[in-house]
């Protein structure tokens, strides 16, 4: 018995030597990328549907990744080099990735796919947003209007089980920080397989023009099931790097220049600086 548990120690101590680091760097958003077009009525008489909407809090999340290679003429923007398709694994093949900002419920049906960590201070910032920018004022699953923060953390403790408001990712420190020109934020990609010449690449999700993002899946993700309320939570497909062409939709930004990883000790600065947009679509006025 004692050799056995003397084996276990040294095990535990084994050094795989797997060529997996921890990337860091820094991810550069323009500040014109927080405009976009809500909304599809004419509402000022400019012949152009919907209405420019400009505000941090309705970024959606950066996905970024580590992949072989980045190239031009795949599609109309900066992509991923692609591979032959091997089973299900996807055709960019990315060696690891992360995100600055997730999809999380806010408590109610209503926001579900709506809100992203890393964007709102506190629940009072959340009702300002919709009220007073997307105009869709939050709503109780009886259809009452949530009209103060206080309504709101009772609602979270109790639908959620919760104690504190620690236990609420989607509010708190904010991930990006103003930056003159650009919004910022420091990024980690944990466990990168290295490989040198790998080049950084990702996309900002930003809304349609009815508030809705091409990287969530209302009708998936954990189940809440609390009296009269049974729904999905909504969750990200799990192949977003594998295939990102599949989400990369009009009026998101991508990329403008990928760096060019060369040793695991470099720290990398991506600047999403490229707004794809197809055929018609109209580009957010500049400020």
């Amino acid at each position: 018995m004692m050799l056995i548990s003397f084996m276990l120690v040294q095990g535990c101590a084994f050094e795989e030597n797997l060529p997996h680091v921890d990337l860091t760097g820094t991810v550069k958003i323009p500040k014109i990328a927080d405009t976009f077009v809500l909304g599809t009525e004419d509402e000022d008489g400019d012949g152009i549907p919907g209405r420019f909407v400009s505000d941090p809090r309705a970024l959606g999340p950066i996905y970024i990744g580590a992949f072989p290679s980045v190239q031009d003429g795949l599609y109309s923007y900066p992509h991923p080099e692609i591979g032959p398709i091997v089973g299900n694994d996807g055709d960019t093949y990315p060696y690891g990735g992360n995100s600055v900002g997730r999809f999380d419920w806010a408590c109610y049906q209503t926001l579900i796919c709506k809100v992203v960590t890393g964007r709102f201070k506190d629940y009072s910032d959340i009702i300002d947003f919709f009220d007073n920018v997307i105009e869709e004022p939050i709503r109780t699953i009886d259809g009452e209007l949530v009209t103060t923060s206080t309504e709101f953390q009772e609602r979270c403790f109790e639908v959620e089980y919760a104690t504190g408001d620690f236990e609420m990712l989607f509010i708190g420190d904010l991930d990006l920080t103003d930056n003159g020109e650009y919004y910022e934020a420091e990024v980690e990609l944990p466990h990168v397989f290295f490989k040198e010449g790998m080049q950084i690449w990702g996309w900002l999700d930003m809304p349609d023009e009815y508030f809705d993002f091409s990287t969530c899946s209302s009708g998936f993700g954990d189940t809440v099931n609390y009296y009269n309320e049974y729904y999905d939570l909504g969750t990200n497909p799990i192949d977003l790097l594998n295939f990102p062409g599949q989400y990369i939709e009009s009026g998101d930004w991508v990329v403008s220049e990928a760096p060019v990883i060369s040793s695991p000790e470099d720290e990398f600065e991506l600047e999403i600086g490229f707004q794809f947009l197809e055929d018609g679509d109209v580009p957010a006025p500049s400020r």
